[in-house]
């Protein structure tokens, strides 16, 4: 049921941006009708935004409200909080324009907070800052809810807990190893927010696994340059994603295990991701060139350069978005040595922008009608990852509403696991 307590279940941070006014379309055209509005700078760009919805009726366009807010005025972002049940920021690079004082406007009126951001910078702020704000209002924060770093936070949920499945809820689990293809495209947002963190000195490089995490583990990265993965027989390359989706899953390790969930994944929890390619020798190459990456950007004119070759604001078309995909395959395997099991996540649409929004509005979505679901940590308050939060209703929902295929399977003694589960 649509919530009642505010105005509107759901208010969207930067509609009239490239990725916002995706997510504002498919809240639009969303068939559960959530009461929703478009917040942001210039009232003129929003109204532009909310008139070309498509496919939707002339009463649906008038019910979607419009509101002015602005990083530079906190009054208005706490006016946008007290209004909604959970605000969508889509406003980056999240460093640079204002994130992180959205999410404590929404802490502190004790909402709902969703965002799509990569930079481990602006998260490790909000953990610091606004967890324990947060447990004392009853806000619950997630950020990092798009393709940074939904899919594999859930991919690796899923995993462990079908392990469980097999052998006990107390079962724990050694290692978690995601091997993931996808079809898309960058927009000018994302190298924005690339080059946003280029004087930090931790968010674009792969170390400090537990950045995040209230928690320190085992493990140690280290920086590799191809990686098997048996579920493709093929061999894997680092990848822009791989150092921040590895912080957010050591956050879920770390707050099932300090909530002593009977979901937590245990002591000796190990994660590593890698994108497919071609050949171990693409995947030399490509690892290579995102590992250096860091430091290009420190180079005189560099940043400056990419930023005008994809400037903010631009991306793929649409027909170019409905042609890309993401297939996850993530084996889990048991502290036994023995039992494995694996979970596949798959979806058609770019990855990054097409579904990145449908992810990220089925995550506020959750937030807003599925709080008989919330976990013990979310009944609670915190900022929380989409692993911890609400996991089985925020599954349910992208299965239902997102083109989401998440299936889960015992491997253990499988030879070739390319044939088991394959990808849709």
């Amino acid at each position: 049921m649509p919530s009642q307590e505010k105005e509107y279940d759901v208010v969207l941070y930067g509609a009239s941006g490239f990725t916002g006014s995706i997510v504002a379309q498919y809240l639009a055209e969303h068939p559960q009708a959530p009461k929703i509005a478009f917040a942001g700078r210039n009232a003129a760009k929003l109204r532009k935004v909310r008139d070309g919805l498509s496919g939707v009726s002339k009463a649906r366009i008038e019910s979607i409200g419009l509101m002015e807010a602005s990083a530079s005025d906190k009054a208005s972002l706490h006016r946008l909080a007290k209004c909604a049940t959970v605000v969508i920021n889509t406003v980056g690079p999240f460093s640079l324009l204002g994130a992180y004082d959205l999410a404590r406007a929404v802490a502190e009126e004790g909402g709902g907070y969703v965002d799509l951001t990569g930079e481990s910078n602006v998260y490790h702020e909000e953990v610091q800052d606004l967890h324990s704000l947060a447990q004392k209002t009853g806000a619950v924060l997630v950020p990092s809810s798009g393709f940074d770093s939904l899919p594999f936070d859930l991919s690796a949920y899923v995993a462990a807990k079908e392990v469980k499945k097999v052998l006990g809820k107390e079962a724990t689990i050694g290692n978690v190893l995601v091997g993931f293809h996808v079809e898309g495209s960058m927009s000018g947002g994302t190298l924005a927010s690339g080059i946003a963190m280029k004087n930090d000195p931790i968010a674009l490089y792969y170390d400090e696994p537990y950045y995040l995490s209230p928690l320190k583990g085992k493990q140690t990265t280290r920086s590799y340059k191809w990686k098997y993965l048996p579920q493709y027989r093929g061999y894997g390359s680092f990848s822009p994603f791989t150092a921040h989706n590895t912080r957010v899953v050591y956050r879920s390790w770390g707050l099932l295990e300090e909530a002593k969930s009977s979901k937590r994944y245990g002591p000796n929890f190990g994660y590593e991701e890698a994108e497919l390619c071609k050949s171990r020798l693409t995947a030399f190459i490509m690892s290579s060139q995102f590992q250096y990456f860091p430091y290009m950007l420190k180079v005189p004119g560099f940043a400056q350069i990419a930023a005008k070759v994809l400037p903010p604001g631009t991306g793929p078309s649409l027909e170019q978005q409905r042609k890309g995909c993401a297939k996850l395959r993530t084996i889990a395997e048991a502290d036994d040595g023995k039992t494995r099991c694996m979970s596949t996540f798959s979806v058609k649409g770019d990855p990054g922008y097409l579904k990145s929004a449908a992810f990220l509005a089925e995550s506020a979505l959750t937030l807003a009608f599925e709080k008989k679901h919330y976990s013990r940590m979310a009944q609670q308050g915190g900022l929380l990852t989409p692993a911890t939060a609400a996991p089985d209703a925020l599954i349910a929902r992208l299965t239902q509403y997102a083109g989401v295929t998440i299936q889960a399977q015992n491997v253990t003694g499988q030879k070739d696991l390319t044939k088991i589960m394959p990808s849709h």
